[in-house]
Parts: C-alpha cells; structure tokens; sequence
C-alpha cells in the first residue's frame, strides 16, 4: 500500500507540476498584458480549470493516504487551494472591496501554484548549478507578477510585463537599476516587494530556503544539500545547518544596527516617526544587501554632505560586500575567542580583506583628484573626501550615488567602471567578478613576468584549479561585457559611455547609471534584465550548470612551442 502511496504522490506530483506551470504562464499574460475582453473570458475559464485540478489533486491525496487522521495538519499548506474560490460565493463581486479580496485571491492561487512547481522542480533531478538558476528563475517570475498587479503601483495600474521584469530582476539580482522611481512610482505594497526580493536575493535562494526548512522543521534532502555545500563551500550537513544559522542572524543583527543608526541620521530630514523608522530600515536592508534601491528620486544627492548617513551607509555596504565567510571567520578569530592563537585567518580572508582595502583606498584618490575641479569644485576638503569615499565604495556593486554619475568626467567614469567589475568578494550580497578573482589574475601576470610557477600569499600556495577557474571567469566575464555592449549599442541610439557604463553596472550587480536606463527601448531593458542574471548567478555557474560532464583525461600530447606576444 505504502509502495503504491508513494508511486500515485510521484505521478500527481508531475501532473500537478506541469498543470501549475502552465497556469503560472497564463496567470502572468493574464495580469501582465492588455487583453480584450473574449480573451480575458478565456484565461478566467482557464482558472476555474485550474483551480479544480488543484482540488481534485487534494481529494485523490487524501482517499488514497494511509493514515487520513492528521493528513490536513501535515500538508495544511494543500488547503490554500480553496481560497480562490471565494470569489464564486454570492454577492462577493459586487461588494466595493472584491477589488481587494481579487488581489488577495491572485496572491494566494500564486502560492498554491508555486508550491506545486518547486514539487517538480525537485523531480527533474537538476544539478546544483541547475537548481541555483531554476531557483533565480523563479523567484523573479514570481516578483514580476506581484509587481504586475494594480496594488504595486500608486496610480493603481500596474506595471507593463518588460518593465516588471526589469525591476524584479534588479531587485532578486540587487542591482538597483530602475525604469520607474522606486519612492513615487510604487505604492507600500510594492515597495515591500522590492524589499523582499532584495533580502531573498542577498542571502541566496538556498539559503533562504533553508532558513524556511528549519523554520517549519522541514529536513533537507540529499540534492539540496549538495546544492548548499557549493553555495556554501561546507563539507557537512551540520557545518551547512550552523552557516545558515549564523548568516541569518548576522544579517538580522547588522540590518537591524543599521536601520537604528539611519533612524537617528534621518531625524533632521523626516519628522515622522513612523516614515523615518520605514525609511530607515529599507535604506539599511538595500546598503547591506548591496542593492542600491533608494525610496529618494535622486538616490542620496541629498544627503551627499551628510557624514552620519554617508558613513553608514557605506559601512553596510562593506560589510555586506566582505562575504559571510569572511565575517565568520573573523568573528570566530577575534569575537568568540574560541580558535587557538596558533591559528591565524584564512588564507581567502586575509586576502579579501586587504584587497577591500587597496580598491577603496585607490577608488577613492582616483575619483577625489578626477572631479576635484569639477563635481567636487567649491566644495570644503571634509566634504571632497566624504563624497570620492563613499563613491569609491558604492561603486563596488552598491549602486547608490551621492554625485550625478553623468556629470562625472571620463576619469571618474573609467574608474568606477573597473571598480564595478572587479566588485565585491566571492560569497558576499555583491557582485563583479570578485576581489579575490582579480587578485589571482594579477598575481598570474606579474608571475609570468618574474618567470614563477606558483601563486601564492601569506605562505600559502594557491592551487592550480582556483587560477584556472578565475581565468576562466575573468575571460567570460569581458566576453559578456564585450558582447552584451555591442548588442545594446545595436538596438540603442544612446551615447557609447553611457552603454558601456550601464553594461558593466548591469553586470556587476551595481545599480550606478549615466541616466539612460528609463530611456531605452524594451530590447535593450530585456538585454540587461539577462546580463543582470548572468551577472549575479556568474558566468561560471551559468556554463557549469548547462555543461555536460566530461571525463578527466589521463594522457598529454608532446609540447611543442609557439610564439605569442
């Protein structure tokens, strides 16, 4: 019984899968685009179809469950099913709030639907790699569609499909680059979307699915936890269980410490308690999560003479951009007090933290002697200083702006763009491709020339796979920039820097912008919604999870010498 129990759940889990997959998709036409009304007549029978597959999927569970006592308290999220059908009680639709209940309906079919596509997803046997863009994937169409609907925007209209994808890329992605104004243009509600897509998008889908796992006592399978232990770089369940768990509570912690330091910065400038605490507290989520989104029109322009703010929003952002390896292992090392004095930081550590360093403190004399004439003329020595740092770390895949990126001169422009795709370090909320990378392309070079073999720091030796990975993602990494910048130039009659700017930004996660990104047509936003989730997933993990598998060869040919340089 318990064989063909489990054989029945198999089968109705695809059939489910492929059913909540497909109503999805209409879900989304049906909200995103303009449709006529025998269309629209269509897609709603559609629902209803849906919507009693669904229930006939809950009725065969449940007759065919060995034990029917406490199914409902086991599977009590199957329920959620019969919200949508609230609409069809009588007298429901005339009511001035079925507006409102509607909305509360899409939301709750959303969720059933989604339930039922991770029941698939889990059964298409993806790799790692597979289920960490399946899981991006996702989380975007989802983000999309919420964002879709009249209650995302103030003017009650919703926003067009392109436009909607734009945003919840750039939000899961964060990267910060906007079509709409983030503070004007959506209501609470779709703020809190954005928000939210930023969190789940920060702590990676994993890790944020774990963290829902433990929560509900749910235990992880053997496919996810192979998937976290890359994500995570853990050799254990365990190890996987108490990184999360410090990762949460750190974010938690820092987003919280953030939100109370803005909350004070801010009084001068919001008298409102209740705004200044809301305003506070998405200022410090998007710094720390490295983001960028700003409820301000002009990102914090306003604020570009304002040390208190300044400073600590730049701090969030180098917390958040350091990676939370990095953060435990300093913790263990000076914080808790628990390693022995004998053993020191690791070796990736060590390096990212000297390399923060150096890129800051460079970013920030390049930028402060290119626009000391210019942006920054007239202005006190304090504020020159104040304003080329916290460009310098805002460039660094953060996205927000004390200065007008397009007023810069080329100098800064060019500065900020190597800024961006170097990024912020392997396992942080940022992008680019990493500190750490760029490092081991240096230390490469500079050992060609010293005609030495082994790369190594701090009396360690780097092995040879970690230098030809970050080749490799070096290499991708300008192929996608190069690429992507010639085909937006192709469809774009836009100024090249600004291009260019806007590609590497995409790329990096960044969210800095000349001012073009409202004024491209929908190829060149569908153009950078992809490179924005190449750039946060990395072109390695994109190549890796659509690879096949090749067999380690054990033979070499005879050497032979060509000329190159």
């Amino acid at each position: 019984m318990s064989s063909k129990y489990e054989k029945l759940n198999t089968f109705m889990d695809w059939v489910i899968g492929i059913v909540a997959a497909a109503s999805f998709l209409i879900l989304l036409l049906q909200w995103g685009l303009q449709l006529g009304d025998t269309y629209r007549e269509i897609f709603n029978k559609i629902d209803v179809i849906v919507l009693f597959v669904f229930l006939f999927d809950i009725i065969i569970r449940f007759i065919a469950a060995p034990q029917k006592k406490g199914y409902f308290k086991n599977h009590w999220m199957d329920l959620i099913v019969f919200i949508p059908f609230i609409q069809y009680v009588q007298g429901i639709r005339t009511a001035r709030v079925f507006v409102v209940i509607r909305q509360i309906i899409v939301l709750f079919a959303l969720i059933s639907r989604t339930k039922r596509l991770q029941k698939l997803i889990s059964l298409l046997g993806l790799k790692p790699a597979q289920m960490l863009v399946v899981s991006f994937m996702m989380t975007i169409l989802i983000g999309t569609f919420l964002l879709m609907l009249p209650i995302s925007t103030k003017s009650g209209e919703g926003l067009k499909l392109v436009d909607a994808m734009f945003t919840a890329t750039s939000a899961t992605c964060v990267t910060g680059l906007i079509v709409k104004d983030t503070g004007s243009h959506f209501s609470l509600f779709g703020q809190i979307i954005i928000l939210a897509l930023i969190q789940v998008g920060a702590l990676g889908i994993m890790t944020f699915s774990v963290t829902l796992f433990m929560a509900v006592g749910r235990q992880i399978s053997r496919r996810e936890t192979r998937a976290m232990q890359d994500v995570l770089d853990q050799d254990s369940i365990s190890g996987i269980l108490d990184f999360v768990k410090f990762i949460v509570k750190m974010t938690v912690f820092i987003e919280l410490l953030g939100t109370v330091f803005l909350y004070v910065a801010f009084e001068p400038y919001i008298a409102d308690p209740l705004s200044r605490f809301y305003i506070s507290l998405f200022h410090s989520i998007s710094a720390f999560c490295n983001a960028g989104f700003s409820l301000f029109s002009d990102s914090l322009m306003g604020f570009a003479k304002d040390a208190e703010i300044n400073l600590c929003i730049a701090f969030l952002i180098i917390f958040g951009g350091l990676g939370f390896i990095v953060i435990k292992d300093v913790w263990e090392k000076y914080g808790k007090h628990t390693r022995p004095k004998t053993i020191g930081l690791k070796l990736h550590t060590k390096l990212v933290l000297v390399m923060s360093c150096l890129l800051l403190i460079l970013g920030t004399i390049f930028i402060y002697f290119a626009e000391y004439n210019h942006a920054l003329a007239g202005m006190p020595l304090k504020e020159k200083i104040l304003i080329s740092f916290f460009q310098s770390v805002t460039a660094r895949t953060a996205g927000f702006n004390s200065l007008d990126i397009g007023r810069m001169t080329h100098a800064s422009i060019f500065t900020i763009i190597v800024l961006m795709f170097i990024g912020a370090s392997a396992g942080s909320t940022g992008g680019g491709i990493k500190t750490t990378t760029f490092w081991v392309i240096i230390r490469a070079f500079t050992n060609s020339l010293r005609n030495k073999d082994d790369i190594a720091a701090f009396k360690r030796k780097v092995p040879d796979a970690i230098v030809k990975k970050a080749l490799a993602v070096f290499v991708l990494s300008l192929g996608l920039v190069g690429l992507f910048s010639y085909l937006v130039a192709v469809f774009e009659e836009l100024p090249f820097r600004g291009i260019l700017f806007e590609v590497v930004s995409a790329f990096g996660t960044v969210g800095l912008s000349c001012g073009i990104t409202a004024d491209m047509h929908n190829a060149g936003k569908i153009l950078i919604t992809i490179l924005m989730f190449l750039g946060r997933l990395g072109p390695l993990t994109i190549v890796l999870a659509f690879s096949r598998y090749t067999r380690k060869i054990n033979y070499t040919f005879a050497e032979e010498k060509i000329m190159v340089g």
